[in-house]
């Protein structure tokens, strides 16, 4: 066997099912061939700007390659830290909402689009300062599909305070954990 076999292998994995977008903190493995894949989003301190006139907020984590993704499981756990000033921005025991969409979030209502691959799940953000919550975990909807044979579909963390009163100016969100992704891409008909 050659020695950069596996390496290539996986490279020609993560080219055929997609790309995460360039981000500090975010990091995405893909494995697999032939159109299963297991995609592993690593966060390290990702930081994702939320604004207080929307108090909601989303980032870009993957684009999929052409066809119709089909969602087979996985989960997620994830911690969140405020780096800005808790007091005058996103407030200490803020409600936050957060999910995986292939849409961003357009609204503090994390629904549809913005919540088809992992549901709505709701976290108080426990930490202090810029100290980490405890951990929110949730399962990945299995068998949902993504319709990306005219334009390849996108994977977004979307996150979103249900009140007013849970942010009192623009602030940061720094998100830390994992997220195993299990999919497939059954391919484009054109």
């Amino acid at each position: 066997m050659t020695r950069g076999l596996p390496r290539t292998l996986a490279r020609a994995a993560a080219r055929e099912a997609g790309l995460a977008p360039p981000k500090l903190g975010l990091k995405a493995v893909t494995t697999g061939q032939g159109g299963a894949f297991r995609t592993v989003f690593t966060f390290a301190g990702m930081q994702v700007p939320v604004t207080d006139a929307l108090a909601y907020a989303s980032q870009k984590i993957f684009d999929f390659s052409d066809g119709k993704v089909r969602i087979k499981g996985g989960t997620a756990r994830l911690q969140f830290a405020v780096p800005t000033t808790r007091a005058s921005t996103i407030n200490d025991a803020a409600a936050l909402t957060w999910s995986l969409g292939s849409a961003a979030a357009s609204s503090a209502t994390l629904a549809g689009g913005m919540a088809n691959v992992l549901a709505a799940t709701g976290r108080t953000l426990d930490g202090a300062g810029a100290a980490l919550s405890t951990a929110s975990t949730a399962d990945i909807a299995a068998a949902s599909t993504l319709d990306g044979t005219v334009t390849p579909a996108d994977l977004y963390l979307n996150l979103a305070f249900a009140t007013g009163t849970d942010i009192d100016a623009d602030g940061t969100l720094a998100i830390t954990g994992t997220v195993t992704l299990l999919w497939e891409n059954w391919g484009d008909n054109a």
